[in-house]
């Protein structure tokens, strides 16, 4: 090689070398179904492709493990540099979580197009902490042929509770022998406070800064009775136990064993390959016309012991911005947080042409927030779940269990 080519060469190689140096790596976790994958490669490929100084490493993991490893890795300071969670206060309260505010001044990130109530809940003690990727809003999955075979009218904005039951019971069959064949509707067990507020009730008196618990009073008994009727007496849904043997709404929806589910847009790229026909309508009101869907999602945060915690903002911006959001919402699995008429495009545009996507962006202005305050977490899984636990396999009766609930609620709500 001559002299000059060496140079040449030594010179290229030094440069690819200083580039490589001065690469920044974060980690970003997150969780989702497999269907949930692809969109979240392309946000890396496009954010990588405008910023090649920060390299993104992933880590994913299932709903059902997810946070146990997220917990020791930030118990351990090891946290991912941008994590993909829900219940952020939880988390802020701890300070596991980097206050944005200086980055968002700084960077001029424009956040007012996003739905106010999913800003609150991605703050704490006045201070933001993240941005949400969606609302978590939650349809009426229905396979039309079950109901075509049943003979059973589709579901429209006219349904209330009473309308749902008896549909749901019509399009439950049992096989020779006596066993359920086929569900009429199968519910996820978190989703309960729909049902409350869609009963005029709630929860605690107030989701975000809460000091009462308000679930002893009769609309919110009323509404854990109704959903506890469906499963205990009717059998048109199957029990929450039963589900971890038959599967969740989606696997159960998507293998026609089920003829409605409640879900979300997440289970839309699994439902898109069922082999038969399907749509979504709105979730049918409480029975005086209250019309209520959950308002909040996950969404993005910092680690406070992140080591990059510049390049760690400048992915989460990206991923809260408009381009991050349309990626998403251009797949159809999440409504997305960014209330614009771009992003709301790219996720009805992502829809298949036979779904009244429409719904989704309709019913997310009926949201109504979920308990979010520090706390609540811990509360909701060691008293409130187990005793509900009790109301769904028949040993308590609502009343019975929710009153049950009061003293040590109302303990752990003075506590905080």
């Amino acid at each position: 090689m001559s002299p000059v080519r060496l140079r040449l060469t030594l010179t290229v190689f030094a440069a690819f070398a200083s580039a490589a140096l001065a690469q920044t790596t974060i980690t970003w976790s997150f969780w989702g179904d497999p269907a949930e994958l692809p969109p979240n490669d392309e946000v890396i490929a496009a954010f990588e492709a405008a910023h090649p100084d920060i390299q993104v490493e992933t880590q994913h993991s299932p709903w059902n493990s997810y946070f146990d490893r997220l917990q020791t890795q930030m118990a351990g300071g090891t946290a991912p540099d941008v994590m993909f969670i829900n219940n952020v206060p939880s988390y802020a309260e701890r300070g596991v979580l980097e206050p944005l505010d200086a980055y968002i001044k700084a960077s001029g990130f424009n956040s007012d197009a996003y739905y106010p109530d999913l800003r609150r809940i991605f703050s704490y003690d006045g201070a933001t902490y993240g941005f949400a990727r969606d609302n978590d809003t939650t349809v009426l999955f229905y396979n039309k042929d079950l109901f075509d075979a049943a003979g059973v009218a589709y579901p429209d904005d006219t349904w209330d509770w009473a309308k749902l039951r008896e549909a749901a019971a019509a399009l439950t069959t049992k096989d020779a022998r006596g066993r359920t064949a086929q569900y009429g509707l199968a519910l996820e067990k978190n989703k309960y406070p729909l049902w409350v507020y869609q009963n005029g009730g709630t929860v605690v008196d107030d989701a975000i800064d809460a000091s009462a618990f308000t679930m002893d009073e009769p609309a919110a008994v009323e509404a854990v009775s109704f959903v506890a009727d469906l499963i205990l007496e009717d059998g048109s849904v199957p029990s929450f136990d039963a589900m971890q043997q038959l599967g969740d709404t989606t696997q159960l929806f998507s293998t026609g064993r089920v003829a409605m589910v409640m879900t979300n847009a997440a289970r839309v790229p699994t439902f898109v390959d069922a082999p038969f026909n399907w749509d979504v309508a709105p979730l049918p009101t409480g029975p005086d016309g209250t019309r209520a869907n959950t308002a909040g999602g996950a969404g993005y945060v910092m680690s406070s012991t992140s080591d990059n915690k510049e390049a760690a903002w400048t992915f989460l911006s990206f991923l809260a911005g408009p381009e991050g959001q349309s990626i998403f919402a251009k797949t159809g699995l999440a409504v997305p947080a960014l209330n614009t008429p771009e992003t709301n495009e790219a996720f009805l545009d992502a829809l298949p042409e036979t779904v009244s996507g429409q719904v989704f962006i309709d019913e997310t202005a009926n949201g109504v927030l979920f308990p979010v305050f520090p706390g609540w977490t811990e509360i909701e899984s060691t008293i409130v779940v187990p005793d509900l636990d009790l109301v769904w396999n028949g040993e308590e009766t609502a009343q019975e269990a929710i009153a049950g609930m009061v003293e040590p609620v109302e303990s752990a709500l003075a506590a905080e």
